[in-house]
């Protein structure tokens, strides 16, 4: 029973990823405008001696945005390869099912590293997205760091 509750988990958390990665293709640009006004850095507080951090070229842009729709569709790819390899062996020894993890666990490492890397620590303190009454989604980046990481922790519990 623990091991189908594991891969409805990650079963789960690839569909999540599907659909933000959706969603970021199918309404692109409210999502892009999210990445512009926060790397613009449009919205911090007035007088900010910090903003000669702020990139103002749309080309870098929609970089930073392809970066990050990549990095989705990555952890997409590693939880749903993790949910079939756990799938797979469902009914195989505690080793095999042990070692179906692993694609999983890269998918919620490299979750970890875009929740908190680029949303809490480039998007919040770098540019100080924090100061924005508009645009400020570290709330939503330490949640999601916060959820992939008791996934990850739940998925590293051994199982008989």
């Amino acid at each position: 029973m623990n091991r189908l509750l594991k891969i409805s988990v990650w079963a789960s958390v690839a569909a999540y990823m599907f659909f933000v990665i959706f969603n970021n293709l199918f309404d692109y640009n409210s999502n892009y405008q999210y990445i512009s006004n926060v790397a613009s850095m449009n919205d911090v507080f007035e007088g900010n001696v910090h903003t000669w951090r702020s990139l103002q070229s749309s080309a870098l842009h929609h970089a930073m945005f392809a970066m990050i729709i990549l990095w989705k569709t990555t952890i997409f790819g590693l939880l749903a390869a993790g949910t079939y390899q756990m799938y797979r062996h469902l009914n195989d020894d505690k080793d095999a099912f042990e070692n179906a993890k692993k694609y999983a666990q890269w998918g919620l490492g490299v979750g970890v590293l875009l929740w908190f890397l680029v949303f809490v620590a480039v998007g919040g303190e770098w540019f100080l997205m924090w100061q924005s009454k508009d645009w400020n989604g570290q709330e939503v980046g330490f949640s999601l760091t916060i959820c992939f990481l008791l996934f990850a922790n739940y998925l590293h519990q051994k199982d008989t």
